[in-house]
């Protein structure tokens, strides 16, 4: 009896887990800030994260997530400090990546070196995948992701 209990558990927390953070909860169809990323963009987004990685020479990614939220609220996370005019009630997924990074497509004063950082942060138009805006940190976001919405775990790998 306990060996089909345990049996039972691991298959639920696998089926859980498989793609996202968010288990048991119903996935929209739509992106809706407040709501978890919807199942169809998932695999996309994790090809824009590890283009991302690969375009930052990500070493040692410990983890990439999503969320889906508006534009303005993004901004606070992704880039504190930037506004946004117009478009702020624009949905977008906030993409969050914490690994190793460096930025040589950046551009800085002349002679200084390539930005880096610990924590990547993309926040993506939800009906076009286009990007709208990119940070790059030392330390993790002063407004987390998770308080912007369900935060659905990407599996990325480091770049090679």
């Amino acid at each position: 009896m306990r060996r089909i209990w345990l049996a039972c558990v691991i298959a639920v927390l696998a089926v859980s887990a498989c793609g996202s953070g968010v288990a048991n909860v119903a996935r929209p169809k739509v992106p809706t800030p407040g709501k978890p990323v919807p199942a169809a963009a998932i695999s996309r987004l994790t090809v824009m994260a590890e283009r991302a990685i690969a375009a930052n020479g990500g070493k040692s990614v410990a983890w990439a997530t999503a969320v889906v939220t508006t534009h303005a609220k993004a901004l606070t996370s992704a880039t504190p400090g930037d506004t946004e005019p117009a478009g702020g009630n624009t949905i977008v997924y906030l993409l969050t990546i914490k690994g190793q990074f460096v930025c040589h497509a950046c551009s800085g004063p002349p002679g200084s070196k390539a930005p880096t950082g610990t924590y990547l942060s993309m926040v993506l138009d939800a009906k076009t995948f286009s990007g709208t805006d990119f940070g790059l940190s030392p330390k993790e976001p002063a407004v987390s992701p998770s308080s912007l919405g369900p935060v659905t775990y990407l599996h990325v790998h480091s770049a090679k």
